[in-house]
Order: structure tokens, then sequence, then C-alpha cells
């Protein structure tokens, strides 16, 4: 594919103009629709506008359409897409979720975090009575893995779950649309890519002692844009070391990393690492000097926050829309200039050595930080309700999904998980407590 082509897709994919084109066209086709296609359609176009007076308009319609003739068909909405159902007839038992707390006595809730979309929705596919239970037992919340996360599954759980939902966006731009979707739809503080711990970067070199010179973490996946980053790569020093680390993602692989890094020319020699243990990621982001993220829209991506802990000058495109791209800042990085990239990194390998990152990270990121303010939040909440709290929530980090931190923790919830799992057997693993984090 040539050079403007490629572009021209992009800019055709990505730009908010097309988006908002789009979803505008899902807005008229939901007018002309009814039921559980009307609801699909105008979650669709919801999650297409990111300029606030176009999904206002749409929202307005979505709350008018769920409390009106269209109430009740959430779940028949989510059906209408196919990608949800289709991981879950696959896959029906939750996975990647933690008990940060036990249910007590006097009403005093247990808490329930789950990340990605598709355990939310196995979640959801519980009876209304489960539902109930589970509502009245645990506080739910879900860590959202893109941006936009999908508004069909949050609608099914505002009408699913009697006291509602917590949300911890993948994106800070996303929080207003969250919470209009329903007064049970509460945001929490924090991204939902702010768990990393920062035990594990101890071993974080010094800057001249680093021996990678760009690292960059991604699949393989087109939308991770490896030609906007080689095409960079044309314009630096060919002796820099260049690694890559990455997985398939559908149809592409290693092999299509490297054949498009020749097709354009790249005259570094590339290190292509492929499906690497989390230890030995970690182990090259405390290596390298910049740490770069080219996409242009995903979800909070937690690789720049592993990268800030590993004391990494990070960039990322100045127009992405990555909820990390937040952490961007004199201390820690570069927002790099569409068209202008080769020379924003090579600025920024010159500035390298006077960036704090890692202490940036600690100070604002870190998975202590997160949970003591969705602690605040979720204690303030119940409080306010007249409920008890008489514990505090265990700590958790992803690595690179959630897992319990201390053992104590774990064996203190192991009943709570066991409870759930004889209840919800169906969607509930025995081994969630161990599996949680693969």
């Amino acid at each position: 594919m040539s050079g403007w082509l490629r572009s021209l897709k992009d800019e055709v994919r990505y730009a908010e103009w097309s988006r908002e084109a789009l979803g505008r066209c899902m807005q008229v086709r939901a007018h002309l629709a009814r039921g559980p296609k009307r609801m699909a359609f105008l979650a669709r176009a919801v999650s297409l506008c990111d300029r606030e007076p176009a999904w206002r308009g749409i929202m307005k319609d979505l709350r008018s359409a769920s409390t009106g003739a269209d109430a009740g068909v959430w779940r028949e909405a989510l059906l209408e897409r196919s990608r949800l159902p289709g991981i879950i007839r696959k896959q029906p038992l939750l996975t990647r979720s933690v008990i940060l707390k036990e249910p007590r006595a006097n009403g005093e809730k247990g808490v329930l975090l789950t990340y990605f979309e598709y355990n939310l929705a196995r979640l959801l596919t519980l009876s209304k009575e489960d539902l109930a239970w589970l509502s009245a037992h645990y506080e739910i919340l879900f860590a959202a893995s893109w941006c936009p996360t999908d508004y069909a599954l949050l609608g099914l759980a505002a009408e699913s779950l009697p006291d509602g939902l917590w949300v911890q966006p993948a994106n800070d731009r996303e929080r207003d649309r969250i919470t209009a979707v329903h007064p049970k739809i509460r945001c929490l503080p924090g991204l939902a890519c702010d768990w990393v711990d920062p035990v594990f970067y101890q071993q974080a070199k010094p800057w001249g002692e680093r021996r990678v010179d760009i690292l960059m973490v991604a699949n393989w996946g087109a939308f991770k844009r490896h030609w906007d980053f080689f095409g960079a790569l044309t314009k630096l020093p060919p002796d820099w070391r260049i690694v890559l680390v990455g997985q398939n993602e559908g149809r592409n692989t290693a092999a299509t990393i490297r054949n498009l890094a020749g097709e354009m020319g790249v005259p570094q020699e590339l290190e292509i690492h492929e499906s690497l243990p989390i230890d030995e990621v970690t182990a090259l982001q405390c290596d390298s000097r910049i740490s770069l993220v080219i996409s242009r829209r995903e979800g909070g991506c937690v690789a720049v926050v592993e990268s800030l802990f590993a004391g990494c000058a990070t960039a990322v495109r100045s127009d992405a829309c990555i909820g990390s791209a937040a952490h961007i800042n004199a201390r820690t990085g570069m927002l790099l200039r569409p068209g202008r990239i080769a020379e924003d990194l090579s600025e920024l390998m010159s500035r390298g050595p006077g960036l704090d990152s890692a202490a940036w990270a600690v100070e604002n990121v870190s998975s202590q930080v997160t949970l003591e303010k969705i602690q605040a939040a979720i204690r303030t909440s119940a409080v306010g309700q007249g409920r008890p709290w008489t514990g505090d929530l265990a700590q958790p980090h992803w690595r690179p999904y959630p897992v319990l931190v201390n053992a104590e923790d774990r064996e203190r919830l192991r009943p709570a998980y066991q409870e759930l799992h004889e209840r919800f057997p169906s969607v509930i693993p025995r081994d969630l407590l161990e599996s949680s984090c693969r």
C-alpha cells in the first residue's frame, strides 16, 4: 500500500469529523428503527461522537428512548452487536476480576472489580434475581478497557443492577458521556490503566546505562500504526537500537511487521520480540531511553503507565485519544506532533536525562494512589447512604491483569470467592482468585 493511501485511510478512520459523520448516520438510522435496533444504533452513535454538542444531542435521544416505549430492551440491543455475545458464548466464565472486599454485617457491601467490557457482559447474563442479590451485596466496579466503552452495555447495567454501577473510564474525556447514560452509572476517580505497582520497576537503570534507544510495546494490530513509527525511523540515526515487543492480532504477525519495515526502508536493524512474559517486558522497559505509543485511539494503554514507572521518556501522539496521554507532561515525556515525529523523538532523546517520569508516576498514578482515591469515593457514598464502613479494600495491581497483592488478603477473601462461585457457577469460575491475572 502506498504511503499516501495509508495516510488517507488512517485519517478517514480516526478523524473527529469522519467519526461524527458516521455517528450522525447511526442517529438517523435509529429514528427509522424501533426497539432493540433503535437502542443499538443510538448507543453506537454516542460512542462515535467526541464533540460535546453532538454526543449530548444523541444522548438525549438515548435517554428518552430508554425510559419510553423502548424501555427494558437493552439486553436485546446488546445482542444486536455480534462481538460481546460471541465472546461470551465461547467463554462464559468471568476472568480478570478481583474481590476487593467481602460483604459484612448490617448491610455493609463488598466490592467486586471487573476489567474489560466482556467481563461486565458476563456478569450481566445472570438472572434478574441473581443480579438483585449481587447488587445488594456488592458494589460493582467496572474498569473500561477501551475509549469509547460500550454504551449498550452501560444501559443494560443501569437496567439490570438495582444499585447501579461504578465505572473507571479508560479516558477522562469520556466521563461526562458515561455519567449521562443514567443516574445509576457513576464514575470512579483515576483511569483504568492506573493500577501499576512501582515495586516491579526497582531494576530501572540510569539513563546513561540504558541500552535500548526506542522501545515500542504494542501488538501487531493495524490500529497500533507501526507504519507511522517506521516512517519516522527513516529520518533517525541508523545505529539507534530499536526494540519492538508484540503479539499476533488477527492476521498480523511479527512477519507482517518485518515486511512492513522492509517495504518502508527502515534503516535500523529492528529487534522484534513476540509474546514475552511480563517480567521480560518490564526488564526491557527498565533498559530503554524512550518508550513510544503511536496509536491514535485505544483505551487507557497500560504500556504508557508501565513505561513511566520504568523511568522512560515516554512519547504519545498529540492527537491520540488514549487515556494515559493525560500523564505526558514536562516531567514525563512528550506529545509528538503529527508529521514531525522524527524531529520530536530527536528532541526527546536530548531531553531524556532531565526527566523524572518514575517519580511523577509514583506520586500520581500508582496502584496505591489509585486505590486510596477509589476507596474514598466508595466509602463516602456508603456513609452518605447510611450504610456502615468497617473495613478497607484489599490492594490489587495489574500484572498485567488484576491480582491481589497480599497473601493475607487472598486468604481472607477466599470464602467470598467461594460463595460467589457456589451461587453463580455458570459465570464465576472456581479458581477466579488464582486465574484473574491470566
